[in-house]
């Protein structure tokens, strides 16, 4: 299943035109129970992030065989092979490439319930591999486009904004800058 932008148009009568983002499938995530995951960490050293993208400020780093609380993970920029950043107890996000899960893998981060955002950039909107502008762009969405939105994070300020809405979507993630979407509804929480 593509990533599907919604446009509404107004011509006599509302309609619904659905365009597929590129080659990205959609996966929403499922919410599931407030739980705390462990994880250790196989790696000489793994980074602390500000936000679950290596192109974020480093916050601290843990070393080999440190036991860690995960609250949940998100699709991000890959880290040799592997999209998935672990949300902290702290708050703080790790790759998940470096992280041996002890127990069941962390739930993917959000309500479960997708909320909606209307691009409203002056053209077309950057969709990133994670929520920086130095990240990967992997696709646009044109302006009025209605995209689907899972949850939000604090990272790089963009025009005085540092959220940044991760898209339903797979693998490679998919974000965009808060700064250039109007929310339609309920703003979605927070990852």
């Amino acid at each position: 299943m593509a990533i599907r932008i919604r446009l509404r148009t107004v011509v006599a009568a509302t309609a619904t035109a659905v365009l597929p983002l590129g080659s990205l499938a959609a996966a929403a995530p499922q919410a599931q129970a407030a739980t705390t995951y462990r994880g250790k960490v196989v790696a000489s050293a793994l980074n602390v992030r500000s936000a679950p993208t290596a192109a974020a400020g480093r916050v601290g780093t843990l070393r080999n065989g440190t036991t860690i609380s995960i609250q949940c993970k998100v699709y991000g920029p890959s880290v040799r092979g592997n999209a998935r950043w672990y949300k902290l107890s702290t708050g703080k996000w790790v790759t998940a490439r470096y992280v041996a899960n002890i127990g069941p893998a962390p739930r993917w981060c959000g309500d479960g319930r997708e909320s909606e955002g209307r691009v409203v950039a002056s053209t077309s909107l950057s969709i990133r591999s994670g929520p920086h502008t130095a990240n990967t762009k992997v696709s646009s969405a044109p302006r009025g486009a209605l995209l689907p939105i899972v949850c939000k994070v604090n990272s790089q300020m963009v025009g005085g904004n540092p959220r940044w809405y991760q898209l339903t979507g797979d693998g490679g993630g998919q974000w965009v800058s808060a700064r250039y979407v109007s929310n339609v509804g309920s703003p979605p929480p927070f990852c």
